[in-house]
């Protein structure tokens, strides 16, 4: 009965924050308007993405902590940036060779394969490889400290350093161009009440589904992260309770359950990139919701546990530490696997798309065994 209550929640949960994902981007894409290709995708829509992570973790690490609350942070991190690096960009290529990219008629047109600017994944790549080394020269420590948080958000924040310097360089003007074309293309019906309350579209409910001005793109903004803020503490539950009626470490609940959900709204924003021909934000998301995920998602968590509560105990938390040592491995791995992936060749089609789920599958093979059938653990 627990466990199908557990599973339960962790549908709807994941239903209610794919939704309220939605108003989130809407407002953030507006606040963001003006940002270059690659910038926008690697920062508004990462960050609007991740905050189901930064939402779970909090919950996980602060109303969960007796019970692995951190593990369960650091596999929500670490699961959820496995499926972001290795099932979004394989759901692109699916998405464009298949349904196809979107034309100036609304009409979809199938490509081939996708083409990426190398200096994009190089960029998001060196940094996300930087925060995954950060974070396992941390976890090698019997205790995780305040000041280790501190450093993961510098991480973000030189990172979010090099994406001003790059959108300051960049000319904006075609940029503004594009962006009165899509104004044009945005009419659509309006939602019944009914509809835009289920759906959590607030700009309708609030505002009449006006065009966005500052202040109303951030009252959007907050209703959305209330919204998104129970269905992530419902989301943090669920896990807890899965763990307890399955018997198996919460790092394997979370890992697999949490990660797969708090990676919803990822998956929808890089895939509608995709299909509209924005190839280059639609793996910048991806990676650049890696880079928020464990800088931020972790680090703030992290942070503000140890100025209020004091250190965190990696080895009462994390039993022998083998289980930590697979997430953190496991996700170097797979990110260097990756990057070769996106790197070798001008191209990304089917047969890239294909090697990609079989690295994801395998993952999964291995974290399930080493949960379920490795003795002591």
């Amino acid at each position: 009965m627990l466990l199908a209550l557990s599973l339960g929640t962790v549908v709807f949960a994941s239903i209610v924050i794919m939704y309220a994902c939605d108003p989130f981007e809407e407002a953030s894409d507006y606040l963001g308007r003006n940002l270059p290709p690659g910038v926008q995708g690697a920062t508004i829509n990462a960050i609007a993405s991740s905050l189901p992570e930064l939402l779970t973790t909090t919950f996980l690490l602060f109303a969960f902590r007796d019970v692995d609350g951190f593990s369960g942070g650091v596999a929500t991190c670490a699961g959820s940036a496995v499926f972001n690096a290795v099932i979004i960009p394989a759901l692109c290529i699916i998405a464009v060779t298949f349904k196809g990219v979107k034309q100036s008629d609304g009409s979809y047109k199938t490509v081939e394969f996708m083409e990426l600017d190398k200096f994009t994944i190089l960029r998001d790549g060196f940094f996300f490889v930087l925060a995954e080394l950060a974070l396992i020269y941390f976890l090698g420590s019997s205790t995780l400290t305040w000041w280790m948080g501190g450093a993961l958000m510098g991480i973000y924040v030189l990172y979010f350093g090099v994406l001003l310097w790059q959108m300051k360089n960049h000319d904006a003007e075609d940029e503004e161009d594009e962006e009165d074309e899509d104004d044009e293309d945005d009419d659509e019906e309006a939602p019944s009440v009914i509809r835009a309350l289920l759906t959590f579209q607030f700009n309708h409910l609030f505002f009449g589904g006006r065009n966005y001005t500052t202040a109303s793109a951030w009252t959007v903004l907050a209703a959305a992260v209330a919204v998104l803020s129970v269905a992530c503490y419902g989301l943090s539950w669920a896990v807890v309770a899965a763990s307890e009626a399955l018997e198996v470490p919460l790092y394997f609940t979370t890992v697999i359950l949490a990660a797969a959900a708090t990676s919803v709204p990822d998956t929808v924003i890089s895939v509608r990139d995709a299909m509209d021909g924005d190839y280059d934000d639609a793996v910048a998301n991806a990676v650049g919701s890696n880079i928020f995920d464990i800088c931020v998602a972790l680090g703030l968590p992290l942070l503000a546990y140890g100025l209020i509560y004091g250190d965190v105990n990696v080895a009462s938390e994390m039993g022998d530490g083998a289980d930590v040592q697979i997430l953190r491995w496991g996700l170097l791995a797979t990110t260097a696997v990756v990057l070769a992936i996106l790197l070798v060749g001008k191209r990304i089609g089917k047969g890239k798309a294909v090697m990609l789920f079989a690295l994801y599958f395998g993952w999964l093979g291995f974290v399930a065994w080493r949960a379920l059938f490795l003795p002591g653990v």
